[in-house]
């Protein structure tokens, strides 16, 4: 079933992606991409973030169509990435990189799947099964939609997974910091504290090198004027679009508070709480590192959680997360009974379907109060489910599965 029901909405995402008119593509976020590659690959490096520049490079791509300017505030190695595309017709470079980023979520739920240490007997089905459902999110289809950057990020998880599991901490650190900080800094704030609360050398010596090597290329593509107009536009990036619309924190408190002064304090303050649990979360690790598979799923959930900018298509970098989840509650179910097993392995799906679920709602009503934002609170009820199972065991483990048998029989 899960198989069935997560192919028929990769396929429906696909067929949807395949009719975005010439119009949907010029408005897409793609084109604010497309106009950053074509700067920089016309020589206007250090006036990458003129906004004017934009503009008009913007309003001749989509002519006839008037839609204003989507500014480009990506750094400028994700200006470098784009430049090959460039080299095409707007509609053609948006379809080829729409599959490529399909493709590189494909590759990080992928790694996923390898890095994760599968309970005795779990069956290739199975497997298959969960890499289906980590794809079919509801940030996959608008990834495809906006043609967006976020599966880099995913896979930047994904690869730091795979190399933290077999102790290779610098180069997993390095990979992550440099997948995240190319395309979507903003999305790693509570990982960052996770790195800062494992306190291994080796990790924080990665990371650095991979922040260096960031400005480094940075610096050589547009110089100091160019790093300053991306530093500028960032910061000034929060307040162009209404908070309520975001699914992170900011979100959730914009829904009540609009997109004053009192929203940024408030989400800024609980953008600083989720970044302490991730330092929490790193500690565990740091004290046991048996701990990591739920540890870096928490504050992965965090990290999303704190973000100062994230829409729905930020949700593919959690499609990992899913993958070595389930991995994670089959080895903690191992030796409950077949009924348990099965209620306490569904659980990581379960989330997900409720964050693709409330994501798809907020989507359509705007997140209009009350409740406001939904996703907001989902991501935090995933994050403490993820957090328990750093702070418990395997015992507390088959309490749970006891109690969900328990509750279901009675319903």
């Amino acid at each position: 079933m899960v198989l069935a029901v997560s192919a028929a909405l990769i396929c429906a995402y696909i067929v949807i992606w395949t009719q975005v008119s010439a119009t949907d593509i010029g408005r897409s976020d793609f084109t604010s991409f497309y106009v950053g590659g074509t700067l920089l690959r016309h020589g206007h490096g250090p006036q990458l973030y003129n906004e004017a520049l934009q503009q008009t490079l913007h309003s001749a791509l989509i002519a006839p169509d008037r839609e204003a300017n989507l500014p480009f505030v990506n750094s400028p190695v994700a200006a470098a990435l784009m430049t090959p595309a460039t080299f095409l017709p707007l509609e053609v470079a948006y379809r080829l990189w729409g599959a490529l980023e399909l493709a590189v979520l494909v590759i990080a739920v992928v790694v996923a799947l390898r890095a994760s240490p599968w309970a005795a007997g779990t069956s290739r089905d199975w497997k298959v099964a969960i890499a289906a459902a980590a794809l079919a999110s509801m940030g996959t289809w608008t990834v495809l939609l906006q043609a967006q950057w976020t599966p880099l990020v995913a896979l930047g998880l994904a690869l730091a997974y795979r190399d933290w599991t077999a102790g290779r901490n610098g180069r997993g650190a390095f990979l992550l910091v440099v997948t995240a900080g190319a395309v979507k800094p903003h999305l790693a704030l509570a990982l960052i504290a996770f790195m800062l609360g494992w306190r291994d050398r080796k990790l924080l010596t990665g990371a650095l090198l991979g922040g260096a090597a960031l400005v480094i290329a940075s610096l050589a593509l547009v110089g100091p004027s160019g790093v300053a107009g991306f530093l500028g536009i960032v910061a000034g990036s929060t307040t162009r679009w209404e908070l309520r619309n975001m699914l992170s924190v900011v979100g959730l408190v914009g829904s009540f508070f609009g997109d004053g002064l009192t929203a940024h304090l408030l989400a800024a303050l609980a953008s600083l709480g989720a970044c302490a649990v991730a330092l929490w979360l790193g500690d565990k690790v740091r004290r046991d590192h048996h701990r990591l598979a739920m540890a870096l799923a928490g504050a992965a959930l965090l990290s999303l959680f704190a973000a100062p900018h994230a829409y729905s298509h930020d949700l593919v970098m959690l499609a990992p997360v899913v993958v070595w989840s389930a991995a994670e509650a089959l080895v903690r179910a191992s030796d409950c009974t077949a009924g348990q097993h099965s209620r306490l392995t569904n659980l990581p799906l379960l989330i997900w379907a409720l964050l693709t679920a409330v994501a798809f709602a907020d989507f359509m009503d705007g997140a209009a109060t009350p409740p406001g934002q939904l996703t907001g609170w989902a991501l935090l009820i995933a994050a403490s489910v993820a957090c328990t199972a750093v702070a418990t065991n395997r015992a507390f483990a088959r309490r749970v599965a006891a109690w969900l048998s328990v509750s279901t029989s009675a319903n």
